[in-house]
């Protein structure tokens, strides 16, 4: 008996085996869902101050200095700047920022190497040169292995929330949506006002992570944004 085929009837505009980057990518992602255990939480960022900082002092993007800001979080929150390969939870010292990229080949994490040390200057030209290696698929293995920690950003395609997988083996991934404009208040005794927000999300490993390790995490982030001037004084 022919087996019941339900898509008989509807036609085939393109059919290919997944293969390359796109069954890496495919490989990855599975064995990242299957043993890893995911947890999230979310936080709105307040993003004024940063945006002050950026447009005075007119040198680096605003993700840049997202970037950095995350980067010195890092530094007292090591814990999320670790990998767990299902037996050995290992934290590490430096601060190896992956910051995902999409190209025409697929989804490539480039790796922006002591992310926490770089000046202003050598931070902006270490991320274009690599996110331009990547785009042109001129990079190395070098450039896209040894992160500890990724950004994912989708605020670029107008998505308001987001909910990244982790980048295996790293145990943590941060998702950025785009900013918005919202009359809130964080206390009672306050009446609401409008801020301008960065809603984050923080994925994380609760095999080795606790909640409060990455709600800790959140709020030191927010910490090192409300005082941007102190971001590139190493």
């Amino acid at each position: 008996m022919q087996e019941f085929n339900p898509y008989s009837e509807n036609e085939i505009i393109k059919e290919e085996e997944l293969h390359g980057v796109r069954k890496v990518i495919s490989e990855r992602l599975k064995d990242s869902y299957q043993n890893k255990i995911h947890a999230t939480i979310y936080k709105y960022i307040e993003i004024k101050k940063l945006k002050d900082f950026k447009n005075k002092i007119n040198k680096g993007s605003l993700i840049d200095h997202f970037i950095r800001a995350v980067a010195l979080s890092l530094t007292e929150k090591a814990e999320l700047n670790a990998t767990y390969d299902g037996k050995v939870y290992r934290v590490f010292r430096d601060i190896n920022i992956s910051y995902a990229v999409s190209t025409n080949r697929g989804l490539v994490t480039p790796v922006l190497k002591n992310a926490d040390k770089l000046s202003l200057d050598d931070f902006c030209n270490k991320r274009k040169e690599i996110i331009s290696l990547v785009m042109e698929w001129k990079h190395k293995l070098t450039d896209i292995l040894g992160g500890t920690f990724t950004i994912t950003n989708l605020g670029n395609f107008g998505v308001d929330f987001t909910l990244p997988i982790i980048n295996p083996p790293q145990v943590a991934i941060l998702g950025i949506a785009r900013i918005c404009k919202l009359n809130i208040s964080w206390e009672q005794s306050e009446a609401p006002e409008v801020k301008e927000l960065l809603p984050i999300s923080i994925t994380y490993d609760h095999s080795v992570i606790d909640g409060v390790m990455a709600a800790e995490f959140s709020q030191i982030l927010q910490k090192k944004i409300d005082e941007p001037e102190n971001l590139w004084l190493r």
